[in-house]
């Protein structure tokens, strides 16, 4: 090989050589620049979602986490997450993901994709009866307003047992059917009266036929009935009919025979006066008690416990052919009337005491501010309501009143004032409210001309039973 070859060949080796170093940069610098590209997109792109449109399920809790795939060079904690995703209602809600000055936003669409929870029953019925598809409905839920219908209705009137398709449908479509059974029965059983026992009432009193008593059928859930009391009079004693009679939808009718009697009421020919004094006993008591005597007049004292210094009179209440009845313990209204079960503890209380003072159980009551009264509505809306009628049925009777001394208005009320109050009633049986405390003196110096007015008018003075007439006023409460 001469020199000019050996030049020649090396020179090309060099531009080999070269060649191959440009190739070695160039597939070096690509990788780099294409992991800077990389690294660039990633950097500005840190948050990759799982998609834009989440699909999720009402009332199912919602974690946006959950939408994000990857996170690229950042922790959770670079992220803001601002959504307004409402899982209780169906809509599409936004929700949007912020890294380092990157927004990325997606829909929440809330959906009802789960059908309605059904459970039917079995429905027998007469052959009368428009029957509807609630009538099989044992229970439906869902978190969306559902109806009810027949899948496949057909006409179900005549007797025997058929299959019965429900379906239920909430607002989204969902639909869940079950089946169950329809059966159609000739209806021939009559409604039954329950509550129509028989009664006796005092003459001269009257009673509601209808109060107490229901009617009831196997079939029909609103039977008719009808009262003919047409033979009693409550104005003569005797033993009369009533008769109920029923009817249902069917068509079969039914007679209850209800025996009533009237008994006779001593004074129900009589002027009665019955004198009641409130809220004693009192330093007053032992002279009320003497003006009684001294006019052979009876009265009734509804105590309370509150003066109790003075409960050695209640004995000679009693020994004196009077009446020592049931005010209240406390006669602390907000006490009284904060329950039924309140009021009962209190009465309890007064019981226990009268009968530990004069040996004798009372059965006669007489509400603070009456039955009538609007301030325990303050405390317990509708109790006189509950009162007035548990009192009767655990055999208490309770007394309101007709005529009003108005000594409550005040103390020392003028005597001639209360005496003219006091006697301005006429009907046959007077029930006087006045009062027996310490500040009453006034009322003790009216009570001899009060007496000797209705003396004078034919009346007589009784002290109050179970029995009398006991005035009772409108309940407001």
């Amino acid at each position: 090989m001469t020199k000019r070859d050996k030049r020649r060949l090396s020179r090309k080796r060099k531009r080999r050589r070269a060649l191959l170093l440009r190739i070695t940069a160039v597939l070096l610098i690509i990788p780099i620049l294409a992991a800077a590209g990389i690294f660039a997109y990633l950097y500005t792109h840190p948050v990759k979602l799982k998609d834009t449109v989440i699909k999720h399920e009402l009332m199912t809790p919602f974690d946006p986490w959950e939408n994000v795939k990857d996170l690229y060079f950042a922790d959770k904690k670079d992220v803001d997450i601002q959504s307004k995703a409402d899982v209780e209602k169906l809509g599409d809600y936004p929700v949007t993901y912020t890294c380092r000055g990157h927004e990325y936003k997606a829909t929440v669409k809330v959906e009802d994709t789960t059908p309605p929870v059904l459970k039917v029953k079995p429905y027998t019925t007469d052959l009368v009866e428009e029957v509807t598809p609630e009538k099989f409905v044992k229970e439906v839920s869902d978190f969306t307003e559902t109806s009810v219908h027949f899948k496949d209705p057909k006409a179900w009137d005549k007797e025997g047992t058929y299959d019965i398709q429900i379906a239920a449908t909430d607002t989204s479509g969902n639909e869940t059917v079950e089946t169950t059974t329809l059966t159609r029965e000739k209806d021939i059983t009559p409604p039954v009266v329950q509550g129509a026992d028989n009664v006796e009432v005092l003459q001269g009193r009257t009673m509601d036929f209808s109060e107490g008593v229901t009617v009831t059928d196997d079939m029909d859930p609103d039977p008719s009935f009808s009262v003919n009391s047409d033979q009693v009079d409550f104005a003569t004693p005797g033993t009369y009919e009533v008769t109920y009679t029923t009817k249902d939808r069917s068509g079969n009718e039914g007679t209850t025979i209800r025996q009533v009697t009237v008994k006779k009421d001593r004074d129900y020919d009589r002027k009665v006066v019955y004198l009641t004094f409130d809220d004693g006993p009192s330093a007053h008591t032992d002279k009320i008690l003497e003006i009684l005597n001294t006019y052979n007049a009876k009265a009734t004292f509804f105590v309370t416990g509150n003066n109790q210094k003075h409960n050695d009179v209640l004995k000679r209440i009693v020994d004196q052919d009077s009446v020592v009845a049931l005010h209240t313990y406390t006669h602390d209204y907000a006490k009284v009337y904060a329950s039924e079960e309140a009021y009962f503890d209190d009465l309890q209380k007064i019981s226990d005491m009268v009968k530990e003072a004069t040996g004798v159980e009372s059965k006669l009551i007489r509400f603070p501010g009456g039955s009538s009264n609007t301030v325990s509505a303050q405390y317990c809306p509708g109790l006189m309501t509950k009162l007035t009628k548990d009192v009767q049925e655990k055999g208490y009777q309770y007394f309101d009143w007709n005529c009003d001394s108005t000594d409550a208005s005040g103390n020392n009320v003028p005597a001639e004032t209360l005496v003219k109050n006091a006697t301005s009633s006429s009907a046959q049986h007077i029930n006087i409210l006045m009062h027996d405390t310490d500040a009453k003196g006034t009322t003790v110096d009216a009570l001899p001309d009060i007496i000797k007015y209705y003396r004078g008018q034919g009346y007589a003075f009784e002290a109050l039973t179970v029995d009398s007439y006991p005035a009772h006023h409108s309940v407001n409460n």
